[in-house]
This record gives structure tokens, sequence and C-alpha cells, in this order.
């Protein structure tokens, strides 16, 4: 089995080949697959070089996904259901009040479960009803978190935010990142006697999102917060997309 000689230069690594080689890479959460060795032998040919690059893009979020509702316990399951529904009424109000389209706004997770607090203690119901909303003004987040909160939802299990809309910026990522592949094989063909030639062959590794996410214990922040007339503060960041890309150069 050949070796590979792996060179870290700006965030880019690159492979040089020598004779056959075989490359495999897994990237982000996309998968790859697997190349087998006659494919391998067949692709890649002596006196070549593989060069790995990288791209990264960043833009302000433009969606708000956020996942509310309610929680209750009581000593019945009927009551704890009663319970939440009439508190999820006043909670779908305000959301209503935002212009949130309804196909923006589904349930996430609705049951009704009993428990116990100790050995003997009494059974208890806990009922739940959690919202998946998607809310396109951001700036409005933090306001409407305060809003359900005040109606009543004291569940706010999670708020993260993401492009509606990111393909613009994948392939920006993407040409980014063959472009940052030119001089990286340039330099390791020249510190190995020879030159890069004829691009032959490109192969995407991956896409990766990075997305800025906030999570909420709603009791004891963003219920509160509303309670006591502090109002929820939300920064949404901003979104990374990575773009990974082996480049085949001819070995000239």
């Amino acid at each position: 089995m050949m070796k590979k000689r792996m060179y870290q230069v700006l965030g880019v690594t690159a492979a040089l080949v020598v004779g056959g080689f075989l490359y495999s890479a897994a990237f982000g959460g996309d998968s790859v697959d697997e190349v087998d060795l006659a494919t391998a032998q067949e692709t890649v040919q002596e006196g070549t070089l593989i060069v790995r690059g990288e791209g990264n893009v960043t833009a302000e979020p433009d969606l708000a996904q956020l996942r509310l509702g309610v929680e209750v316990t009581d000593t019945s399951a009927d009551a704890a259901q009663s319970t939440v529904s009439e508190k999820m009424k006043a909670v779908r109000e305000q959301l209503n009040s935002y212009d949130i389209p309804e196909e923006n706004i589904e349930t996430a997770t609705f049951g009704v479960h009993p428990y116990r607090t100790g050995q003997e203690g009494e059974e208890q119901f806990r009922a739940q009803h959690i919202l998946s909303v998607e809310y396109s003004e951001i700036d409005k987040t933090g306001e409407l978190l305060d809003d359900v909160a005040a109606a009543g939802a004291n569940q706010i299990q999670q708020t993260r935010f993401t492009l509606q809309d990111q393909s613009e910026l994948e392939q920006q990522a993407l040409q980014q990142a063959i472009e940052n592949t030119s001089g990286k094989a340039q330099a390791m063909a020249e510190s190995a006697g020879k030159s890069s030639g004829d691009v032959i062959q490109i192969s995407e590794s991956g896409t990766q999102v990075d997305i800025p996410m906030q999570a909420y214990e709603t009791e004891q922040s963003a219920a509160q917060d509303s309670a006591s007339g502090a109002g929820t503060s939300i920064e949404a960041g901003q979104v990374k997309i990575t773009q990974e890309v082996d480049v085949v150069y001819q070995l000239n």
C-alpha cells in the first residue's frame, strides 16, 4: 500500500501522487461514495497531483426555526391535557398575531405520560404540546419569544437560524475551493521538481453548514425574562458554508 504525503497550507490539504494512488474522503454531514482500487487506478494515473481545496462563505441568516410550546403536570391525564390545550390556544393566538403562515407552524411533539416522584409518590401526569415554527423576521424573534412566553409557553426548547435558500452561497464556496487548489498545486509540483498541468478531474467532497443556535430552558430564561419585564435578546450570528473539493492535476 502506498503512503500518502499530506501537506497543510493555509487550511488546504493536498496529496502529491507518485504512481498509482487511492484516495477516499468523508467531509461534513454528506456521505462520499468509496472508490475501489480498480476505479482509482483507472481515474488517477501515474504523474498526477491531487489537491484538496476548501472554500468558506458566511451570510446573515434570514430564517429562525423555533421549538416552543406548553408542558403541564396534574393528578389526572384529562386535566393535564385540558390545561395544555387551553394554554396552547393562547400561544397560537400570539403566533397568529405575527402573521406566520399556517404551513410554517406544525406540531413537533404531543403526548400525555404518567410518572411518579419517588418510590411511593403519587401518580402524576405530564402533558406536553410542542410546535415547530419557522419565522422570517429575524429581528423580531426575541419579541415573539417574549410574547408566547407571556401567553403561557413554558417550553422554548431551541432557536436556530438558517437560510431559506443557500444554493447560491454553496456555489460561491465551491468556486473558492477550486480556486484555492491552483497555487497549492503549483507549489507542490515545484517542490518535486515538476510543474502542474491541466486539470484532469474535479470531485466535490461535501458541504458543511454551520448554523448558529440558541437553546433555552424556558422556565429559567425566556419565561422569567417576560415575567420580569426583561426582553429576550437574540443574536442571530452568521451561517457558515464550507465546501471541499479534490482536484486532479497533470504533473509535468
